[in-house]
């Protein structure tokens, strides 16, 4: 396909007493349609219930999730929705293999802060990656196959070929049951097929699994996938809890935003808004509520990721464990390669909720240059 080249919550001066586990839970979820709020790219839904927001609107320029989802295997919730075509070119014209002019536009979808415009033709090539060395969410596999129906729905292949895919369960770590992915995809031509590298509730030292000779070549090739070659991460919840100390890979540190300290019980119920003044693509495509209430493990940060320069908060946390915080942001990275990152994710129940779907996907668009 065509690519296009070219976060301080300071130190949190409370401290609680967490459970040493997280435990399981999941939500049933009914059908919601069509979520995608009406306008012009730069307008938001606000105040809007998920009920009242379901409708067949579009926004200019970008086509909606869609009201035709498919019920999900688990919580009879809707896995996206088919989709129409992707994105739109490059203003002036789109430059195959070449840079792309920092802060363009795509036709019809609105200015991106600091970011590359336009959209890529074609799916979007997704490389899912869900290794742990630290505690294992049980939906880093049990959410894989929501996120292929949702992909199949929207122009967006999900590859597996790198993630593990048999169902561990809750708190088990990848590294102490000796497992290991396929990790021949992180390098420089293993990557080259693909449009977005998504850390799913990836943990710890998530690139180590063949040894710190090997470890060294797999973050290289992760990072010059961003930086030369300016194409898309997606993560989820723990990615925040990755390579989580300088020692570890400062860059990854920078480039995520933030690292997570600290979490709720699960579930708390809680909500997030859209930080006040900011329009995005992601929020609008999704028909993101405002706010959006919902039940989740509500993370906690070291800083405010935007002490990153390029990079911007979608939304803020509300629930009554911790102060106010982002728990959602994207990050345009020098010449052209795209972030997006959500501290939502942690149970399987989560990615059976309509919205939070159609959020992530618009997420994946995103960073895959789609929207």
């Amino acid at each position: 396909m065509q690519h296009f080249s070219g976060i301080c919550l300071l130190g949190l001066g409370f401290s609680v007493a967490l459970a040493a586990a997280c435990s399981g839970g999941t939500e049933q979820v009914g059908l919601i349609k069509g979520l995608a709020t009406a306008g012009d790219g730069s307008g938001l839904s606000q105040g809007g219930s998920v009920a009242s927001d379901a409708g067949n609107g579009s926004i200019a320029g970008a086509p909606p999730l869609g009201s035709a989802g498919t019920p999900s295997d688990q919580g009879g919730g809707t896995s996206g929705g088919a989709t129409g075509a992707t994105g739109g070119s490059t203003t002036g014209g789109a430059n195959t293999g070449g840079a792309t002019p920092s802060g363009g536009t795509g036709t019809g979808g609105g200015a991106v802060a600091g970011g590359a415009g336009g959209g890529t033709a074609g799916p979007i090539n997704v490389l899912l990656f869900n290794y742990t060395t630290t505690y294992g969410h049980q939906s880093r596999e049990t959410a894989i196959p929501l996120l292929k129906k949702a992909g199949d729905a929207n122009g967006i292949n999900f590859d597996t070929k790198s993630a593990l895919t048999a169902v561990q369960g809750e708190g088990k770590t990848d590294s102490s049951l000796n497992l290991k992915p396929d990790m021949s995809t992180f390098s420089d031509a293993g990557l080259e097929a693909y449009d977005v590298v998504f850390f799913l509730n990836t943990t710890g030292d998530a690139l180590s699994s063949d040894g710190a000779a090997k470890e060294t070549a797999y973050k290289q090739a992760l990072q010059d996938f961003l930086e030369k070659k300016h194409r898309g991460f997606v993560g989820t919840h723990s990615a925040t809890d990755t390579f989580h100390s300088a020692a570890l890979w400062q860059w990854y540190m920078d480039m995520i935003g933030a690292k997570f300290v600290n979490h709720s019980s699960y579930p708390t119920q809680g909500s997030a808004s859209i930080k006040q003044g900011v329009t995005h693509p992601i929020l609008t495509q999704s028909g993101v509520p405002n706010p959006w209430s919902r039940s989740e493990e509500w993370y906690t940060l070291d800083r405010d990721p935007t002490n990153v320069a390029g990079v911007t908060v979608l939304l803020i946390a509300h629930d009554s464990a911790f102060p106010d915080r982002p728990t959602a942001w994207v990050h345009d990275m020098p010449g052209g390669g795209r972030v997006f990152y959500t501290a939502f994710g942690h149970d399987v129940s989560a990615f059976n909720e309509p919205q939070f779907m159609k959020f992530l996907i618009a997420g994946v668009k995103w960073a895959g240059h789609g929207l």
